[in-house]
């Protein structure tokens, strides 16, 4: 496989636009502005003064918060010329797409009222590739995964076994495109999403008293922790798993997350350490002055925005505590 050289010098321009608009992220001072609003309206308000969903019904919140994240993805991509490897952190909503597509077709429903236009490829693409067989610009591996996932239902009417196998494509996919290219932080970044991806399926089955072979079907390759590793700690409890976990790169972060859960404690602050792991890279990509890493920074930084404002914006909606909401919120 010949890789695809990035030269850090070509992505000074689009290194500096990037940080010009984290400049416009919603700060914590400002988030927590929203959580103690009196209610969804006034937290609207807050979000307008960060330019998103101005002249818009605070009802229509999630509308705003996709337009938001779907500009920052097409300001990427012409600050950096349409860069393939960036394209590997937005297969999630093409997993998502292809997840609604199936499901939507079994029960007779249109999926496209429910899809997302923040994937790589076009919904509507989306619904006739999967009558064609075929989808253009989709990952082989996550096309392959799609299809097998539709027999699961057709055949054995298992969606969770379907949402499996489009997750693990997607992943297989992710791993093999950021390793066709130079750069270590983004073969970092998705090396460690497979293993917390894999460290978060552990817990849960372990946790709904599953099979082992259920783990096996689930982990997915290319992680810094083998797979078989983990199935091996499988038969141990939850203690064995966390101490096996601190002797390696996800220790300290997940020091606390497993506090409680052998007593049968909620996943709650498990969640959340895992989320707040991954974003750890933001500031690590904040300190390379230039390249990719600051822009992929960027992205994770709007992503998690968005995350953020959403949880607030709904828990306001449905009128949960703002303690709750405080403690709910990822960092």
């Amino acid at each position: 496989m010949r890789i695809k050289k990035i030269n850090p010098y070509e992505y000074l321009h689009a290194s500096a636009r990037v940080r010009m608009l984290g400049n416009q992220i919603i700060t914590k001072g400002k988030l927590h502005q929203m959580i103690d609003a009196p209610n969804l309206g006034q937290a609207f308000r807050v979000l307008n003064t960060s330019g998103i969903g101005v002249g818009e019904k605070p009802e229509n919140y999630e509308a705003a918060l996709v337009r938001a994240l779907a500009e920052t993805y097409q300001t990427v991509r012409e600050i950096t010329k349409g860069l393939g490897l960036l394209d590997v952190f937005r297969y999630n909503y093409d997993g998502l797409n292809l997840k609604i597509v199936l499901k939507a077709k079994a029960a007779g429903l249109d999926p496209l009222p429910a899809m997302t236009s923040l994937g790589t490829v076009p919904k509507e693409e989306i619904v006739s590739g999967m009558n064609r067989r075929h989808i253009p610009g989709l990952p082989p591996e996550m096309l392959r995964a799609a299809l097998d996932a539709q027999a699961a239902i057709e055949t054995a009417n298992d969606p969770q076994k379907a949402d499996i196998m489009i997750d693990k494509g997607m992943l297989h996919a992710m791993y093999r495109i950021v390793h066709e290219y130079n750069n270590v932080f983004c073969q970092k970044v998705v090396r460690s999403k497979i293993d917390i991806e894999n460290i978060r399926s552990f817990v849960r089955i372990k946790r709904a008293g599953k099979d082992v072979r259920l783990l096996e079907s689930v982990l997915s390759e290319g992680g810094y922790i083998q797979s078989k590793k983990l199935v091996s700690l499988f038969s141990r409890g939850i203690r064995e798993f966390a101490a096996f976990l601190g002797n390696t790169r996800y220790g300290s972060a997940l020091a606390h997350a497993f506090d409680g859960l052998e007593a049968g404690g909620r996943l709650t602050n498990f969640e959340k350490l895992c989320d707040n792991f991954m974003l750890t890279f933001i500031g690590e990509a904040n300190r390379i002055v230039f390249g990719v890493e600051p822009i992929l920074g960027f992205i994770l930084e709007k992503e998690n925005e968005i995350t953020s404002v959403r949880m607030v914006m709904a828990s306001k909606m449905t009128g949960v505590p703002a303690d709750t909401i405080v403690e709910r919120l990822r960092t």
